[in-house]
């Protein structure tokens, strides 16, 4: 890839964190199942499989590419599928069916859906400047994925909605699709816990860094997005479901510690973006 060796970061990063913080529904969530106290009776989930996070991962990426479809350029498609490929294998979910994709939209978001499928908007392409801000991005999506954030929300949202029925999610179960994928929108349109985003940002500059990324690029790019305003029908959706990109930055800039600081230099592929990215 033309890029410097990579860097060690140890930061010992939680990544079976608790999801309390994710989302703010009764219950208990593990890798071994969930349990809702519906004021005397137990619904209860069986645990989570790669098998139903895919599942999940194909809801989520029909309803974003049900309203844009993917950029007609082929180089561009592999340039970012190599830099997200690169992001990922510095994640402790090696072993993810990753694929990263660009969508043909004037909206400034990224996605990730369950299992690995993550999408990045043309138009936030646009804003970026450099290899660097691309690979933030991308590894802030990884960090979702690989701490099954929007999975884990949608499996519990499945559970209240479908109570008793809730075995495991399937795309063609007992005629539950439809349902599912209405229930898949609210979840993207709603947007995660604020907290979420906050581990999803530092663990994307770790992984950035540990991949020879610029560990500060992340920092970088909420600055241009704290120049798009709510008023700017292009970052809408972004601002509609996260924090505020100050307060995304400033929070990252306390979570900065020795190592991220050393890690903190452009990439020799940094300037290469501009090849693929006009």
């Amino acid at each position: 890839m033309g890029s410097k060796q990579q860097r060690p970061i140890s930061l010992g990063l939680q990544v079976c964190a608790a999801l309390g913080a994710v989302c703010a529904l009764a219950g208990s969530v593990c890798a071994q199942g969930i349990s809702l106290d519906m004021g005397g009776a137990t619904l209860k989930m069986e645990p989570e499989s790669a098998q139903e996070e895919l599942a999940v991962g194909r809801l989520v990426a029909g309803q974003i590419l049900g309203a844009a479809k993917l950029l007609p350029n082929a180089e561009l498609q592999r340039y970012v599928n190599l830099v997200g490929r690169r992001v990922a294998d510095q994640s402790e979910r090696k072993d993810a069916a990753w694929a990263f994709g660009v969508i043909d939209s004037s909206a400034i978001n990224a996605f990730a859906g369950p299992g690995g499928k993550i999408l990045i908007t043309s138009a936030l392409l646009q804003i970026l400047e450099s290899e660097d801000e691309l690979a933030a991005v991308l590894a802030h999506e990884v960090a979702h994925v690989v701490r099954k954030h929007h999975y884990r929300v949608i499996r519990k949202q499945r559970m209240l909605e479908f109570g008793a029925q809730s075995v495991a999610i399937k795309e063609d179960s007992s005629g539950m699709s439809e349902k599912l994928s209405g229930m898949v929108a609210q979840v993207l349109a709603r947007g995660l816990d604020q907290s979420a985003e906050f581990e999803a940002d530092r663990d994307g500059m770790v992984y950035a860094a540990r991949a020879g990324y610029d560990a500060s690029a992340l920092i970088r790019v909420m600055e241009k997005l704290s120049a798009v305003t709510a008023k700017d029908p292009a970052g809408e959706l972004l601002l509609s479901t996260h924090p505020s990109a100050e307060n995304r930055r400033i929070t990252m800039a306390k979570q900065v510690n020795a190592d991220l600081e050393k890690a903190a230099t452009p990439s020799r592929s940094a300037a290469r973006y501009r090849q693929f990215v006009k």
